[in-house]
């Protein structure tokens, strides 16, 4: 059993079946009708124009430094999609998952560009015998903040050395959880605006024990109906053929979007691509 799921498997289960109540009563519709959101009672998806909560999430393991590279040389322009998409009301944040064997530290954790991170922002997950995670919240929300986000992306791969992982999957459904439900990146805002967490992994997601599993389905699963409830949409960008991530946590998602079989060294032009489709379907 998943130490870090069994004592949420209660509050989780709940949060699905509100999550199936709230979409059988707002988005069923009939043979003959069309099917789409009451903008009038709900409104979701919110106009990209109203404002944007940007949330990248990167797999920091040793395979990922191709897309990092990628995004670095690329992150003027996303950042200027985000911009001109948002009206300039945006906030980004950025942070990063990586996995070690248990008692093992990262090359990183005693680099100046860790260490000087407030004790908030990083998390070390113990709660599996032979596993450690390591989550980290290089920048959180800030308002208008694309200066101080591009300069800490600078440091991945670079002043901050590369993490490692262990076996394939990693932990990137834990640093969501952290980011939906317990405000690591900071709080969301809370009015109508797009919020969207991005991905960005070329491995399946293994929660506490690098292994995936029906587990790793149901905790994805409860993590959709959580941004459902919350209007966080979710993209994926992976170079897998498919993944967990996609079946069990994108594919749920309400606006949600996904990318598989992606060339991570050219993911950022994927990225822009997908907020733009983003904030295009939102329009509609």
């Amino acid at each position: 059993m998943k130490t870090r799921y069994k004592n949420r498997r209660t509050l989780k289960y709940v949060s699905i079946l509100f999550s199936l109540f709230v979409t059988m009563n707002f988005v069923s519709c009939g043979s003959d009708e069309s099917c789409e959101y009451d903008v009038e009672d709900d409104g979701f998806p919110f106009a990209c124009s109203e404002g944007m909560d940007v949330a990248f999430l990167i797999d920091y393991t040793g395979s990922m430094g191709g897309a990092i590279d990628g995004i670095k040389s690329s992150v003027a322009a996303i950042a200027s999609t985000i911009v001109t998409e948002s009206g300039g009301d945006y906030r980004l944040s950025l942070s990063i998952f990586d996995e070690q064997p248990e008692g093992n530290l990262p090359a990183y954790t005693a680099q100046t560009d860790y260490v000087s991170l407030p004790a908030g922002q990083k998390i070390v997950n113990s709660t599996f015998a032979t596993r450690d995670q390591y989550l980290t919240m290089m920048e959180k929300f800030g308002t208008n903040n694309k200066t101080s986000f591009s300069n800490q992306l600078a440091k991945l791969n670079g002043a901050l050395s590369l993490g490692s992982g262990v076996g394939t999957p990693e932990p990137g459904g834990l640093l969501f959880n952290e980011l939906i439900n317990n405000s690591f990146a900071g709080n969301w805002r809370t009015t109508n605006i797009t919020k969207l967490a991005i991905i960005i992994t070329d491995a399946v997601a293994g929660g506490d024990d690098d292994t995936a599993n029906g587990i790793d389905d149901t905790y994805l699963a409860s993590l959709a109906a959580k941004a459902n409830l919350d209007g966080i949409q979710v993209i994926l960008v992976s170079s897998l053929a498919t993944s967990n991530y996609e079946i069990s946590l994108v594919d749920i998602n309400n606006g949600g979007l996904k990318l598989m079989n992606a060339n991570l060294n050219n993911v950022g032009t994927d990225i822009i691509k997908l907020i733009e489709d983003i904030c295009v379907n939102n329009e509609k």
